[in-house]
């Protein structure tokens, strides 16, 4: 019977992984085609062409682009570590007046969809004279509440037991913050990194919305450039997006071991 079972589940999860990868064959397969062959199935048989990729990487401003873009994910991850994980390091291990209520007003800003603040967020960004600039990407990313209450989960999962011997030893908060909470929540952090670089390098609405330079803008809405007179080529625009996916997979393959990790393999265990 568990035979059987095993054998479903293993199916079921064939399929809703056929169902999932079939949109990437798709993009891959008609970015290989000329603009004429679109709509065919992607089972009708064309030569391959790489013309597409050259109309992206010789775009004037491809290099610019993806410049632009690695530097905003960089920055804005750097900023949300140095943000979160003390803030996290201060929910979960340090009793002050109304944390609760600060926690639970954090939680409750997860309910309000980012959107209905675009318009907001456009006049503060003008009256500060941030607009078409990367800092109206990389601010709103400093710190996200989903990664915070992350990392204060982590956190609390880590015995307190810990906390007593470094303060015996004389270390301060601080420290056992680098020494021992850091290194212990590296399968959190890895998560974190990994998420936060899949969110601000696939941001689009935001970017469109507050660059408006051409030569400053991210590689995901600048793909909105490559347009026809007939309108969007879209085996170029497809192209970018595949281009544009290479950086995410890196990184994914390269991090994944880490989702499987939990406390006891980070050296708590014995």
């Amino acid at each position: 019977m568990m035979k059987r079972s095993h054998l479903l589940f293993t199916a079921v999860m064939w399929i809703l992984g056929l169902l999932m990868i079939y949109p990437f064959v798709s993009m891959v397969v008609i970015s290989l085609r000329p603009s004429g062959l679109v709509y065919k199935s992607i089972w009708y048989p064309v030569i391959p062409t790489l013309i597409n990729y050259k109309k992206v990487v010789t775009h004037p401003n491809f290099l610019n682009w993806c410049i632009n873009t690695l530097y905003v994910v960089i920055i804005s991850i750097v900023f949300r570590l140095f943000v979160t994980l003390p803030a996290a390091y201060a929910f979960a291990r340090l009793r002050f007046r109304f944390s609760g209520v600060l926690l639970a007003l954090l939680m409750a800003s997860l309910m309000v969809p980012s959107e209905t603040t675009m318009v907001s967020r456009y006049f503060y960004y003008k009256t500060l004279h941030l607009f078409d600039t990367p800092w109206v990407i990389i601010l709103p990313e400093l710190s996200e509440v989903f990664y915070l209450l992350l990392m204060i989960q982590f956190f609390r999962l880590i015995p307190r037991e810990l906390n007593e011997a470094a303060s015996i030893d004389g270390s301060g908060h601080w420290r056992a913050l680098v020494q021992i909470f850091i290194p212990l929540s590296t399968p959190a952090i890895a998560t974190m990194v990994l998420f936060s670089f899949i969110n601000i390098w696939n941001n689009f609405l935001d970017p469109y919305l507050f660059i408006s330079s051409i030569e400053r803008q991210l590689l995901t809405p600048a793909l909105k450039f490559f347009q026809e007179h007939g309108g969007a080529n879209i085996p170029v625009q497809l192209a970018g997006s595949a281009i544009a996916i290479i950086p995410i997979i890196i990184l994914f393959v390269s991090t994944q071991k880490y989702f499987v990790e939990g406390i006891s393999a980070s050296g708590l265990k014995g």
